[in-house]
């Protein structure tokens, strides 16, 4: 049985899966120019997409490789990847419902591995980080996009708070800085970091996550009353006393596990 805090997890988005099939945020892929530059992908590659959400990632991966592994916490997320990859004719992905903490994949087994905004959500980016190197081949890479948070601690403190009341099944989104020594600890050299500024309308990513009006209404006052740092910072567009978009940072980063042919 999975934990409390990934039965929240995969309570909450398998309420609203459809919507983060249909999300703005998540079919705009200009990320995943960056993150395929740095993965140098190749026909013959195999590659597991973890987390793969509505499969976004995982679509576009097909296109490019010889087969595309999306797995899942939440098996309805799964159901909304298979219907993805039916719209968009993207052969070659295979679903499989998977922990991303304890990866059911031997060791090995795959050339790339992808994660996109999602290890926001894992309790344990460490052990996840861990077990998406255990399945990387010597010489393979791994490419990570997730939202970060500023090194200022108000601002960090500022998001992540507001990502909480908005979706209970957040733990944290982290800064650049930590994301180096993850991956720096999980043994992974570093080939390529990037970042882009993804712009959100309020009122579609407010209401993804399935909750209350009331709830809503309290994220959008979060917002109506952010101190001056974080308004700036965050792009915070209004008008009247509606918010109508705000702004946060995506981070790429592509690493390479040690080993294997230095030419791949």
């Amino acid at each position: 049985m999975p934990s409390p805090p990934k039965e929240l997890t995969r309570t909450q988005f398998g309420r609203v899966a459809s919507k983060y099939r249909c999300s703005a945020d998540h079919t705009d892929v200009e990320d995943l120019d960056l993150l395929f530059a740095g993965l140098a992908l190749e026909p013959a590659h195999r590659v597991l997409d973890v987390a793969t959400g509505g499969g976004h990632t995982a679509a576009a991966l097909a296109g490019q490789c010889a087969m595309v592994v999306a797995s899942d916490l939440t098996p309805s997320m799964l159901r909304e990847t298979r219907v993805l990859a039916a719209e968009l004719r993207a052969g070659k992905i295979v679903c499989a419902a998977a922990d991303a903490e304890a990866l059911p994949f031997r060791d090995a087994a795959f050339d790339r591995v992808t994660c996109r905004i999602a290890p926001h959500h894992f309790p344990d980016v460490r052990t996840a980080l861990s077990e998406m190197t255990r399945v990387t081949r010597p010489g393979g890479r791994i490419g990570i996009i997730d939202s970060v948070v500023p090194y200022e601690p108000s601002l960090d403190a500022f998001l992540n708070g507001i990502e909480k009341v908005r979706d209970p099944s957040h733990v944290r989104s982290y800064r650049v800085e930590e994301w180096l020594e993850f991956l720096a600890g999980a043994g992974l050299a570093l080939l390529q970091t990037a970042s882009l500024w993804k712009t959100h309308a309020f009122p579609e990513w407010v209401a993804r996550t399935g909750r209350p009006k009331a709830v809503q209404w309290e994220i959008e006052t979060m917002f109506l009353s952010s101190f001056p740092l974080a308004r700036e910072t965050f792009r915070v567009c209004t008008e009247g006393d509606r918010v109508v978009s705000y702004s946060d940072e995506k981070a790429i980063f592509v690493a390479k596990k040690p080993g294997g042919d230095p030419s791949r």
